[in-house]
């Protein structure tokens, strides 16, 4: 039997997994979804993982919605009694709604669906980008032979180190544009049969208080470069808000690194995480520096086509956790790139937080290379 899927049996997964809330229009079937009145048609799964759906939408209607013709539509479920889970989107919706920066994707829509079975579908409509993530120029490099040039890899950096900035300090972010984009707020859609459940299991559409958010330092805690999207204008932009949250945590207690060291495993990747992040200990702060670790590992992964500890895994042995710990890594033998850009991801990939670099000095040094 062949192992391929047809376009038939796709559409057909897709038909189940929408049957509660989606149309099948015309001949051909399509699929049509609405998100609070506004019509999209379903074109394509784009990306899956346990419980969260990722696909490629259509505007349908005369007038595009918000601008735009394509969307990718993150369809999450939260099974029946798992606060926990209703929770975590709410709370990758709010990051979207915090982050208004043209470095950082944003929310265009969000619906939070209560199913007959007490289950809960979150929806957030975010932009479609075309051009893909870096991980597709990565991947595209491979299979050609090529190599992006040390200026694009300057360039796309300057771009992503903004939109950090940006996560990093709430002085970058001003009070006015966050307060307006709050107002919009979540749609919870029920039915007369669902209405009941609600009463026992309510649903809070918002998680955090912007007034005292908006002076807290975050970070993102998983960026990787499939996490690093492309826009029309070929300019990065952080993607993927679902492990954003504070950025400074201090542990005192046992319990709370165990709490810690389990959320870290399901939420973020090996190949990219700092090594505090990945085993904190007592009496340990950690901090935004986490995602200049992994900005120099997704910097690495875009120049060699390899992320720096699987390369030293593959050469010498070495388990990635072990190299991550101690900081074993080396450079391939190559001419395409400075001493001085090898030497700034060196730095930002310091097992040392301290000496590592801030968004704020990193981008100056970005800058300085960038106008050598």
């Amino acid at each position: 039997m062949s192992s391929h899927i047809s376009e038939l049996e796709i559409m057909e997964t897709l038909r189940y997994y929408f049957s509660s809330y989606c149309c099948e229009c015309g001949a051909s079937r399509e699929l049509i979804i609405k998100i609070n009145g506004n019509r999209f048609k379903i074109i394509r799964l784009l990306a899956e993982n346990d419980l969260t759906f990722v696909y490629l939408l259509k505007a349908i209607d005369e007038v595009p919605y918000r601008n735009r013709n394509f969307f990718a539509l993150k369809k999450i479920t939260c099974p029946f009694g798992d606060i926990e889970s209703v929770s975590e989107a709410l709370q990758e919706i709010d990051m979207y709604k915090m982050f208004q920066n043209r470095y950082i994707t944003s929310c265009m829509d969000s619906q939070i669906k209560q199913e007959g079975n007490g289950s809960k579908i979150v929806n957030i409509l975010l932009p479609y980008y075309s051009y893909g993530s870096l991980q597709e120029i990565i991947n595209k490099n491979l299979l050609d032979g090529t190599y992006i040039s040390e200026k694009e890899c300057i360039r796309l950096m300057i771009g992503i180190c903004k939109g950090l900035q940006y996560l990093h300090d709430p002085k970058n972010r001003p009070y006015d544009d966050v307060e307006s984009n709050f107002n919009s707020s979540t749609i919870i859609d029920t039915n007369d049969e669902t209405d009941a459940l609600l009463l026992n299991n309510p649903i809070e559409a918002s998680t955090i208080d912007i007034q005292d958010n908006h002076k807290i330092s975050y970070s993102h805690k998983n960026l990787k470069p499939s996490n690093i999207l492309i826009n029309d204008d070929h300019e990065p932009v952080i993607g993927d808000l679902s492990a954003c949250s504070k950025a400074v945590t201090t542990f005192t207690k046992v319990p709370d690194i165990e709490v810690h060291k389990e959320w870290v495993s399901s939420h973020c990747q090996l190949e990219f995480a700092a090594p505090e992040l990945l085993q904190p200990k007592i009496g340990m702060t950690v901090d935004s520096k986490v995602d200049i670790w992994s900005l120099g590992c997704t910097l690495y992964n875009l120049m060699f086509g390899i992320s720096p500890f699987e390369r030293e895994e593959q050469l010498n042995g070495t388990p990635k956790r072990a190299a991550i710990q101690k900081g074993l890594f080396t450079y391939p033998q190559q001419k395409r790139y400075s001493q001085t850009l090898l030497e700034t991801i060196s730095k930002c990939i310091d097992i040392n937080p301290s000496t590592r670099y801030s968004t704020k000095e990193l981008l100056a040094q970005l800058d300085t290379l960038q106008n050598t």
